[in-house]
């Protein structure tokens, strides 16, 4: 379209800052969808103004077009016609619809036709020009496409400049392919990637596998989706691609709308090498046995358009150790193996990737028909299970820090906390305390192990876990590989159950009894932030003897006299073993009086802890406290 042309027949009608006004408000309303030329169109259209057409091939090109334009003119070449599909409307009616692509040297676009307007185009074929009149446009799927008005017409032009269009041939070599264009190509595919599964925002699963297709004129990406993502397709299959070409990440990507296998490419046996040998294998597809030595947790990876589930293993076998990646649903293949199985795992792609220290790591990632075989008769080296006591964590070197197995009975736990990422995600982190007869650890848990059923008093296995100093505590964390068992059976820490009879200065134990009675002392200490000495109140502020004036440290505090029928003693606790028993945090425990404990009178506990002598008298220091459970009490008693 000669847009000068129209813009000086609107300027018969109007001043030119008349029309400078009108071009700003009509950009403006469209929210910048429409551009200057656009603007023009859609005021001439207004004022009822057209040119003739007659003597000159239309140049508005198929660049220009964007979303939201009404009274669309423009002339292309048919590259595709689509089938005529029919539907039914929800008031019971039929409908029809059909499509075409047309294209220009500036791109292509779909021009979409419902009911009658499909007649337009009964007598034309591919490699027609034709001028659209009076289509709109929209975007659908990303993309900017024509859509047939009531006032639409097509025309077939006889005349036309040939250098103005593509041309319309059966197959394309891939060096011919642009952006936004149907072609059908022929090749030999030399990569296959994994089919991937995914959730879309209405909670189906979708399916997506990618393939390389080349010629003697270059490479091109094909990917398909849905149902023909399970279309068998391997390295060395000669394949006709028919699809809709688009500019890709890293070049140009054909989205596959039918494939036809002209060529079975020779299947090429899958070879059995040893760990050691897989740098000579890379981006091959092989076989490998050995000892699973370890298991990772499954968790979530997420990209731009998804998430993806992954869990990841170590194998090793006589020569190395290897790390091997399942996605999405071929997780569930590691759902009957264990630490310590020998296996072998079948059809596996062989990857390579660089370090931050330029080292060439090799890993292993498993395909949607990978299997995993338990087969104890290969030769692997044994798989033993170092179990180290607490005790002994702070004396290893800090390379054993990195793998550690140990089990504890669990102390305290704290609370679950909530935090923001740097990426904008949020995460949880919970701690707790746990002890062996050699020392204690706090544990830290994060995201998804927080929420993991986890009562004082239970046993835990740590599995692969590694330690972190941080600030004044040494922390055991869970990593990757890092897992945890509650509870696991025929392994507990052995408890020092004892009668309050049996008790003896310094000596760590349990003693289960009734509270019955409680001392009259304030439920707060205030304490010196600095040197933790008991503080005093003194005018209305608070005063340590070594510090002075401070700002005092809060703690709960309470004595409990607990008894078991042989004896009592005093049970002193502090902190949060106060708000646990009471069931109130601090900041209400501050407000509230001693008639608060007179609710646990009667109630049966399990305490944890040291006894010790104060003035004279033995006292119970509290570690810990939890309701007895009853199949624990049946089996300790059997044994006291």
């Amino acid at each position: 379209m000669d847009i000068d042309k129209l813009k000086q027949k609107i300027l018969t009608k109007m001043s030119k800052k008349e029309l400078e006004t009108k071009i700003n408000k009509v950009i403006n309303e469209s929210s910048g969808l429409m551009d200057e030329k656009a603007a023009i169109s859609l005021i001439a259209n207004e004022l009822k103004l057209n040119l003739d057409y007659s003597d000159e091939e239309y140049d508005f090109s198929i660049e220009d077009i964007a979303e939201g334009q009404r009274n669309v003119e423009i002339t292309g070449k048919i590259m595709d016609i689509s089938e005529v599909k029919e539907f039914s409307r929800k008031d019971g009616t039929r409908g029809k619809v059909g499509s075409i692509i047309i294209a220009d040297n500036t791109g292509s676009i779909r021009l979409t036709l419902w009911n009658d307007k499909i007649e337009l185009i009964n007598d034309l074929k591919k490699g027609d020009v034709i001028k659209i009149t009076n289509a709109f446009s929209r975007k659908w799927n990303n993309r900017i496409e024509l859509n047939s008005g009531s006032d639409l017409t097509i025309e077939k032009i006889e005349n036309y400049d040939e250098s103005k269009y593509p041309v319309v041939k059966e197959y394309y070599t891939i060096s011919e392919l642009t952006p936004n264009m149907p072609a059908t190509i022929k090749g030999e595919i030399i990569s296959v990637y994994d089919k991937r599964e995914f959730s879309r925002r209405d909670g189906t699963i979708g399916r997506v596998k990618s393939f390389i297709l080349k010629d003697d004129t270059g490479i091109i990406r094909g990917t398909l989706w849905d149902d023909l993502a399970e279309i068998e397709i391997n390295k060395g299959d000669v394949a006709e691609v028919k699809g809709y070409v688009k500019e890709g990440l890293r070049g140009l990507d054909i989205t596959v709308n039918t494939i036809k296998i002209l060529n079975k490419g020779e299947v090429a046996e899958v070879p059995e090498v040893n760990i050691s040998e897989l740098p000579n294998y890379k981006d091959d597809v092989v076989t490998v046995k050995g000892r699973i030595t370890n298991i990772s947790n499954p968790r979530i990876v997420k990209f731009e358009d998804r998430e993806v589930d992954v869990q990841e293993i170590y194998l090793m076998d006589n020569t190395g150790k290897v790390r091997i990646s399942f996605w999405g649903r071929n997780t569930n293949v590691l759902n009957d193996i264990k630490e310590g199985d020998a296996v072998k795992i079948t059809k596996l792609k062989v990857k390579s990737y660089t370090d931050f220290e330029g080292n060439e790591i090799i890993s292993l990632s498993a395909q949607s028909d990978s299997k995993v075989i338990n087969d104890e008769s290969i030769e692997a080296p044994e798989y033993t299970e170092n179990i180290i006591k607490i005790g002994e964590i702070y004396k290893l070197n800090e390379e054993s820090k990195n793998d550690i197995t140990t089990v504890g009975r669990v102390l305290t736990i704290y609370d679950i906390n909530e935090f923001e990422r740097g990426d904008g995600t949020n995460g949880k982190v919970r701690n707790m305390m746990i002890e062996d007869e050699t020392g204690k650890i706090r544990l830290v848990l994060w995201d998804k192990d927080t929420e993991l059923d986890i009562k004082e008093g239970d046993t835990v296995k740590i599995i692969h876990g590694y330690v972190k100093n941080n600030g004044e505590f040494v922390d055991l964390n869970m990593g990757r590989f890092g897992r945890i068992v509650v509870n696991p059976e025929g392994l507990n820490i052995k408890v020092n159950r004892k009668f309050i009879k049996e008790l003896e200065e310094g000596e760590t134990a349990e003693i289960r009894g009734a509270v019955v009675d409680y001392r009259k002392q304030d439920l707060i200490l205030h304490l010196c932030p600095n040197c933790g000495k008991k503080v005093a109140l003194v005018e209305g502020k608070y005063r340590c003897e070594e510090c002075g004036e401070v700002e005092p440290r809060e703690v709960a505090v309470t004595t409990l006299i607990v008894d078991d029928g042989t004896g009592n003693i005093p049970c002193r606790l502090y902190g949060k073993t106060v708000e646990r028993i009471t069931n109130t945090p601090l900041d209400k425990l501050k407000d509230a009086n001693l008639e608060l404990l007179e609710s646990l009178l009667g109630e049966e506990y399990v305490f944890y802890g040291l006894a010790e002598r104060r003035f004279e008298n033995l006292e119970f220091s509290v570690k810990s406290v939890r309701k007895p459970d009853l199949d624990k009490e049946i089996e300790l008693l059997k044994n006291l």
